[in-house]
C-alpha cells in the first residue's frame, strides 16, 4: 500500500486498521450499571420507605452537626441486594421520583441505603467531582467526613 505524503490523510490500510480497532472496542462487554431510578427504587422497596422519608430529607442538615457524626470510623459499603430492574408500585414509583428530584445530583446512583441518600446533597455540596470508584467503595458518611476535614484544613 502507498504511504500518504500528506499529513492528516490516511492510506487505505490505515483506514481499515482503524475501522477494525473501533469495531473490536464496540464488541467488548461493558459492565451493566443500574440507573438512578432502579437504584433508588430498590432502596425504597428493601427498606420500605414511606413519604415521611421526604420530610427527613428536607431536614437532613439538622442531623449533620460534627458531634452527631463519628469521626473515627471508616465505613465501606454494604452491598445492596436487589434486582437489576425494579418493578415498583404506584406509591413506590412516586416516592422514588420525589427522592430523585429532591436530591438532584449524580450521587444517588451510588447510594446503598436510606442513610446514604440523606447524605447525597451535603456530600455533593462539599465536592461535586468525587470519583465514581470512591462513591462505589466508601460509605457516604466516610466521604463526607473526609471532605469536611479537607475543607477545614484549607481554611
Amino acid at each position: 500500500m502507498i504511504k500518504s505524503h500528506y499529513p492528516g490523510f490516511f492510506t487505505q490500510m490505515d483506514l481499515l486498521k482503524d475501522i477494525k480497532q473501533k469495531r473490536t472496542k464496540q464488541k467488548q462487554k461493558k459492565p451493566f450499571r443500574r440507573d438512578v431510578f432502579n437504584q433508588i427504587s430498590g432502596i425504597v422497596k428493601q427498606y420500605r420507605l414511606t413519604k415521611s422519608f421526604l420530610d427527613i430529607l428536607d431536614k437532613v442538615g439538622d442531623y449533620l452537626s460534627p458531634k452527631n457524626l463519628n469521626l473515627t470510623r471508616i465505613r465501606e459499603k454494604v452491598p445492596l441486594e436487589s434486582s437489576l430492574f425494579s418493578l415498583a408500585t404506584k406509591d413506590e414509583y412516586s416516592l422514588t421520583m420525589a427522592i430523585i428530584s429532591k436530591v438532584d445530583n449524580s450521587y444517588p446512583r451510588f447510594a446503598h441505603s436510606p442513610e446514604e441518600i440523606l447524605l447525597c446533597r451535603p456530600l455533593y455540596r462539599l465536592n461535586p467531582a468525587l470519583a465514581p470508584e470512591k462513591l462505589m467503595r466508601y460509605h457516604f458518611e466516610t466521604l463526607l467526613l473526609h471532605e469536611r476535614a479537607k475543607a477545614n484544613r484549607e481554611i
